[in-house]
């Protein structure tokens, strides 16, 4: 006569999972990344030498004749 109570189903919702947080290198690895990328480039920049540019072109040290041709007969 009396019928049981049905059990209650569960209850699905979507809900939204909050994202793991970044470890620090995650978070500051372009700070890092370029942060050292400058102090290389300040580095390099201040070995380079400029005296290739100022300097003097090499000269022959053979005269132009130095070379035997033999004449066409």
């Amino acid at each position: 006569m009396f019928r049981p109570k049905p059990e209650p189903l569960p209850v699905f919702t979507i809900q939204p999972l909050q994202p793991a947080k970044p470890s620090w290198w995650q978070a500051h690895r372009h700070q890092v990344l370029a942060s050292a990328a400058l102090v290389g480039g300040f580095v390099l920049g201040q070995h380079a030498d400029n005296t290739s540019a100022t300097s003097v072109p090499p000269t022959h040290t053979a005269p132009a004749g130095a070379t035997a041709v033999t004449p066409a007969p």
